[in-house]
């Protein structure tokens, strides 16, 4: 038996402790029914994937993930899937050559789901440079084929468990696993990653534009995961009528683009074209997909201008083969330029201009020259969709703070949460601009360190750590600060502060907790959430859309749960 890297020419260490080793493993480019037609043949469409190397027991069972494999109408049963030798990787396998035969391995089910998952958290790890955890620790356990149908098929945050059904589709007779589609693992699992480092966007007090945000993130994820595949933006182009490469324009980019986007979408729950026009009114859209769907129209955008920019260089259009290469290396950086803003948002009711605002400072921090303009692309794009900053924006968000007391140790700055809380003490301007209550606690979420590398080669190094203050008012306190109500009012804040290697803050982006105008805002948008139905004007959804509450309820693993209690979270389907 060889393993992976002897397959695919990849150099490893026979001892097993060597870190930083990657294996190749092969996965379809898209699904099961995107084939190949290179040669005159029509084969499935596979691509590799670079995944860390880890030992990989019965299960298939690594440090982070479990998944849970069955076969059609069978119970789980246990793959072995790894080497017996060190360095115990996974082993590499091409998938069968025909679909029948495809839906019935068990074996490469796994191997995709296991790869996919694990690029995913690579991706993310790699490109915020530090390791990601589960909202629940321990692993997170991936259900490969699970008896429920598509409908129920998604990321159960209590249960840190992600199942994925089937659906019967007419191109083969037997169903199909959503595993086997690329995009739909991709998704799911950037629900956890982004749950546990933000587990506050979903809990029972989020706004349903933290749960739009959610889903935004997981679609770009999976949809630019996918495009980044040279070969599936090649076949996509080649599909084009009366391609002419010397002629492309934006919006033959666009609809190539959005039309992978589209055929990803329509797996799941129902998302309005991406070719269309963004809705005017796509703020108030009760359903997070659709709402989210907005941002993924705006960053998709951004991906097509980008890319034609970089095909306006000399030898841009030469190919086929320079045009695809140019547009998975810009769907690439445009990923990692939204997976680094995670790092530059408060860990409390995010905003559409945070989310701006933070793809914005993370790629002023790697990258402080903008020459080819990708922050300018960004600006413009949003602001299509309405977004916008004000025109005196301090994207660092520290220039209001001078003459800091920093009566700190910088080792103890880089991991003890009590460290934070001193220097937010010790500075009255930081407290005050926070709107922190100094007779209540204040909770330190995380502290960590994160290294990463600039275009330049150098090593962007920070130290990153997230607060939070929270608690419940009196009726009579909250109508002291300013709010409208007669029952006692929940209220929270928080903030991500960021210092530089030499333990300075360098980064701000603060919810004010005292805040009467933020606190009002958000009662208001809660009373219209909760308002009965006959109440508001009906709201119209595509016909093929299940109608979706806003803010989706959790499921346990067996059956509906009775009452669900105040700290349960959502449950994110596709």
């Amino acid at each position: 038996m060889t393993t992976g890297a002897e397959t695919t020419g990849d150099l490893v260490s026979s001892n097993p402790a060597h870190s930083g080793l990657q294996v190749s493993l092969t996965v379809l480019a898209e699904g099961p029914f995107t084939k190949s037609r290179a040669a005159g043949q029509d084969t499935l469409l596979t691509t590799t994937l670079r995944v860390p190397v880890e030992r990989i027991g019965p299960g298939p069972r690594s440090a982070r993930f479990d998944v849970i494999v069955r076969r059609p109408g069978e119970k789980p049963f246990s793959l072995e899937l790894g080497s017996p030798t060190p360095p115990w990787m996974i082993v590499d396998e091409k998938p069968p050559d025909t679909l029948p035969e495809l839906l019935q391995d068990s074996r490469f089910l796994a191997q995709q789901v296991y790869a996919v998952a694990a690029s995913t958290l690579a991706l993310f790890e790699s490109t915020l440079g530090r390791r990601m955890g589960w909202v629940n620790g321990g692993r997170l356990t991936i259900s490969a084929y699970d008896r429920v149908s598509y409908r129920e098929s998604g990321y159960y945050r209590d249960d840190g468990l992600i199942r994925f059904g089937h659906k019967r589709d007419g191109r083969t007779s037997k169903a199909v696993p959503l595993a086997l589609f690329r995009d739909l693992v991709a998704h799911e699992v950037t629900h956890a990653i982004v749950d546990g480092y933000r587990p506050k966007w979903a809990d029972s007090h989020a706004e349903l534009d933290q749960i739009a945000l959610h889903e935004a993130i997981a679609d770009l994820v999976a949809l630019l995961s996918v495009f980044s595949t040279q070969t599936l933006v090649e076949q996509l182009l080649t599909q084009t009528e009366n391609l002419d490469l010397a002629t492309l324009d934006e919006v033959t980019l666009r609809n190539d683009l959005f039309r992978l986007g589209d055929g990803l979408f329509r797996r799941g729950t129902a998302r309005p074209s991406l070719a269309d026009d963004i809705v005017a009114d796509w703020r108030t859209v009760p359903d997070p997909h659709l709402r989210g769907g907005a941002i993924v129209q705006v960053l998709l955008r951004v991906v097509a201008r980008l890319w034609l920019q970089r095909l306006d260089l000399p030898g841009g259009r030469s190919s086929l083969y320079q045009v695809a290469r140019a547009g998975a290396s810009v769907g690439r950086q445009v990923l990692s330029m939204l997976i680094r803003s995670l790092g530059y948002m408060a860990p409390v009711d995010v905003t559409w201009e945070d989310l701006l605002r933070g793809i914005l400072a993370a790629d002023l921090a790697v990258v402080p020259d903008d020459d080819l303009d990708y922050r300018g692309t960004v600006l413009t794009a949003f602001a299509e969709a309405g977004i916008v900053l004000p025109r005196a924006t301090d994207l660092s968000g520290v220039a209001q703070f001078t003459d800091l007391r920093y009566p700190v140790r910088l080792a103890a700055l880089a991991s003890d949460p009590e460290e934070i809380v001193r220097f937010l003490w010790e500075n009255p301007t930081l407290l005050a601009a926070a709107r922190i209550d100094p007779t209540r606690p204040i909770a330190v979420e995380r502290v960590r360190p994160t290294l990463r590398v600039g275009p330049d080669g150098f090593v962007v190094s920070e130290i990153g750590a997230t607060f939070t203050q929270e608690f419940r008012l009196s009726a009579a306190e909250a109508r002291s600060l300013g709010l409208a109500t007669r029952a006692p009012v929940f209220i929270r804040g928080g903030g991500q502060l960021r210092f530089d290697e030499g333990g300075r803050l360098s980064f701000a982006a603060l919810k004010p907790i005292l805040d009467p105008d933020r606190q009002r805002a958000k009662l208001a948008a809660a009373q219209l959430a909760t308002r009965p139905a006959n109440a508001a004007a009906p709201v119209t959804r595509p016909a093929a859309a299940p109608p979706v509450p806003p803010q989706p309820s959790p499921r346990k693993i067996a059956a509906p749960p009775p009452e669900v209690s105040a700290d349960r979270r959502p449950t994110f389907h596709p």
